[in-house]
């Protein structure tokens, strides 16, 4: 394990179902423990801005998805079950007996499916901008977005992708935007450009097999016991106000909140209003 300061959160690998996983951990082991999974094509290093801000009560701890940032790519594939598994893997593995989940995007799908025989060990669940399916629109534009980033030549300096990660995290230092390249993107031999280490086998996650979820996942909603907050960005076109006020509906403890002048990187888009309406959530 190699050790960064706390803010900057340590990191740690785990072996998981044959694969290696990687995983950041932000605060005190003697804290509360916290979960936060990112979303298709992030990292765990999404997270850092986030983190920074619970880490005064809560352990918060941040894998990297399988095929994504520095865990394995996967073989097997990406179905929403074999994201589930892992997640309870590593809960298994840092022996988590209770703790907080907060997901977004494609993490929220994980965690609706980790949640549905697990939701004994949650004692908060969060689920960001997406449910068991997503909106027409938004569909389109992830699908659409996946394929971009596969075709991508990548970065041809650091600087120009210091530039890129500028644009989405508005105000931070360059240190905190050089964790963000290198936690984002590796060097390609063939072209000597940075490029995105994401695993391009993950557009499976959002094809044909993702449909089959659907019903699965909307069903996994009921048996989810724990109190679950739904949170819907007021610009997202990938969670529409009637998929969410379903969700809650099936939830049998659920409650939904919109946060103003955010697409669906809410976490990014509103950091501060994200993480008040996490933290009261999680305090309440």
């Amino acid at each position: 394990m190699t050790t960064q300061p706390a803010l900057h959160g340590e990191d740690g690998y785990l072996t998981i179902h044959g694969l290696r996983h990687h995983y950041l951990r932000w605060g005190s082991v003697d804290n509360e423990p916290l979960v936060l999974l990112h979303g298709l094509m992030n990292n765990a290093r999404y997270w850092e801005h986030i983190a920074e801000r619970f880490v005064d009560r809560w352990c918060v701890y941040a894998p990297d998805l399988r095929g994504h940032g520095e865990s394995e790519h996967a073989p097997g594939g990406y179905l929403v079950w074999a994201f589930a598994m892992d997640l309870r893997g590593f809960v298994e593995e840092m022996d988590l007996e209770a703790f907080d989940l907060v997901a977004h995007s494609i993490g929220s799908r994980i965690a609706m499916a980790y949640a549905r025989d697990h939701s004994h060990r949650l004692k908060h669940l969060v689920l960001a901008d997406m449910g068991p399916q997503m909106a027409d629109q938004g569909a389109r534009g992830i699908r659409r977005s996946t394929g971009e980033a596969q075709k991508a030549p990548g970065f041809a300096t650091e600087a120009e992708a210091i530039e890129h990660f500028a644009r989405l995290y508005p105000g931070r230092d360059r240190d905190f935007l050089l964790r963000q390249v290198y936690a984002s993107l590796q060097l390609d031999e063939a072209t000597g450009n940075l490029v995105f280490r994401f695993d391009p086998a993950i557009h499976q996650a959002t094809g044909r097999g993702a449909i089959v979820e659907i019903p699965y996942l909307w069903e996994s909603l009921e048996h989810i016991t724990c109190p679950t907050l739904v949170i819907r960005a007021e610009k997202s076109k990938v969670l529409s106000p009637e998929i969410a006020e379903e969700m809650v509906r099936r939830l049998p403890n659920g409650r939904l909140i919109e946060i103003a002048d955010a697409g669906h990187q809410v976490p990014l888009h509103q950091p501060e209003a994200f993480s008040r309406a996490v933290r009261e959530f999680l305090e309440s």
